[in-house]
């Protein structure tokens, strides 16, 4: 990002476009982009300019002149100072066709697709049947104060709360409990629903079930019998995708999160599942020789760019991709269309409900 250019603060009045990547609205202002967290597409608001570089510059809501029909009251008293959510102030449904509009946006500007092509292949985000109340682990800190709670956006300030809208309620419940004993002993503590300490998993259960039915019921439409699992973790969508291929080889670089999908493998009885600890852009020697017609793939936020080589070279017929960030999913996707593949569907799906962030499951079939 460039580095702000030192002015005095300034005060403009500005009506939102749009809502972007990260979360906050988009407006103009003499041919200049402004963008302005916690606003919402059709706001007329008065903001103060509180950075301004060369190409755009960033504001704060003094005042709501007119509100969007899409604005509603948050429910959580320190919404706009705890950096949990940045998104409780949009009506939900406009939530979810935000972040399709925001899928379509990065995937054009970064990915460099055609938006009618977009428009076509990207549906509907799959929102969640229950909005609130879905995190099933969250991380708490303590400041010098003994105050107990999350931390502000882009800050190491603790910001108290009673109880936290997007967590289970069995998680807020022991934090009121252990609140005491927290503040006393100054250090923070993960609570978690789940005792998944060997691997990354998803922090909502509802909508992880979503997108194991989406790649099921994905790769029943696939012609397939070899199937390749990059960034395999526990083995969170392995056997899903085992109860479809005649073949899987799930690779991941934790032997922790090995163990645990071994473990599982043995009560599923899943004998056409083989895990190996590998980096996913590194395959065993043993794989030399193994062809593949699938690959799916679960990358962490910073994408798969390292394994995509290794993926072209193998030549599967289709690519599942799973996706956190779609700023990351475009600059893959678009390397995958120049050597071949094309982009058939993309579904984005609510994990994280007011916030901004994104998960997608895309399809890529080699022409």
């Amino acid at each position: 990002m460039s580095k702000p250019i030192s002015s005095p603060s300034r005060k403009l009045q500005v009506r939102i476009d749009k809502l972007v990547h990260g979360g906050a609205g988009m407006a103009l202002h003499d041919g200049k982009v402004v963008f302005i967290p916690f606003s919402c597409p059709g706001d007329e608001l008065d903001v103060e300019i509180v950075e301004d570089h060369e190409s755009f510059s960033v504001g704060k809501i003094v005042r709501v002149m007119a509100d969007s029909a899409e604005r509603v009251e948050p429910r959580c008293p320190v919404f706009g100072k705890c950096g949990g959510c940045n998104w409780q102030h949009l009506a939900y449904d406009a939530q979810l066709r935000a972040k399709r509009d925001i899928v379509i946006d990065v995937l054009m500007r970064i990915g460099r697709f055609p938006r009618d092509i977009l428009e076509t292949i990207t549906l509907p985000t799959i929102g969640s049947s229950n909005p609130w109340h879905y995190r099933n682990r969250i991380q708490l800190h303590v400041d010098r104060r003994g105050r107990v709670g999350f931390y502000k956006e882009k800050s190491h300030e603790v910001v108290e709360f009673e109880e936290c809208f997007i967590t289970d309620q069995r998680l807020n419940v022991q934090l009121t409990a252990m609140r005491p004993e927290l503040s006393v002993r100054g250090k923070g503590i993960s609570l978690k629903l789940h005792e998944h300490d060997y691997s990354f998993s998803q922090v909502n259960d509802a909508q992880n079930e979503t997108l194991k039915r989406l790649v099921r019921e994905w790769l029943q439409e696939i012609p397939h019998h070899r199937l390749l699992e990059l960034y395999a973790g526990a083995g969170n969508f392995t056997f899903d995708a085992a109860a479809i291929a005649d073949d899987v080889v799930a690779i991941e670089i934790d032997r922790r999160a090995i163990q645990a999908a071994q473990v599982r493998q043995r009560e599923l009885g899943k004998a056409n599942v083989t895990f190996l600890s590998a980096p996913a852009h590194v395959l065993p020697e043993t794989l030399a020789e193994k062809a593949f017609d699938v690959v799916l793939l679960d990358p962490p936020r910073k994408g798969a760019w390292e394994a995509l080589n290794m993926i072209i070279q193998r030549q599967p017929k289709a690519i599942l991709y799973i996706s956190c960030d779609p700023a990351t999913l475009a600059r893959d996707l678009q390397k995958l269309a120049g050597a071949g593949w094309q982009l058939e569907r993309i579904q984005p799906v609510d994990m994280f409900p007011q916030t901004a962030h994104i998960e997608t499951v895309s399809l890529a079939i080699r022409k």
